[in-house]
């Protein structure tokens, strides 16, 4: 069952006074705004996301360099080992 604000005060209004339901009702929202705030702080926004995507592209690039970099390497060493082997 959903009840909104109106409805509430219109029932509230009834039983304790307009004064106090429209004061309850201030709280209400207040109270639930505040909480929606604190909830939603801590999540990323597009543009969070589309620095993130930034920082990684950046940091995959420079991972490729390194894997490239030490297959070079590796292969030097290796050939470097068959040519030691070959012409003893």
């Amino acid at each position: 069952m959903v009840i909104t604000l109106t409805k509430l005060h219109t029932l509230l209004a009834k039983q304790l006074g307009e004064n106090t339901a429209e004061n309850l009702t201030t709280y209400i929202e207040t109270k639930i705004k505040s909480e929606v705030e604190n909830d939603t702080k801590g999540l990323a926004t597009k543009a969070d996301m589309a620095e993130l995507k930034a920082v990684l592209k950046d940091d995959i690039i420079s991972l490729q360099r390194w894997m490239v970099g030490i297959f070079v390497a590796l292969s030097l060493m290796i050939l470097g080992l068959y040519a030691t082997i070959l012409l003893k």
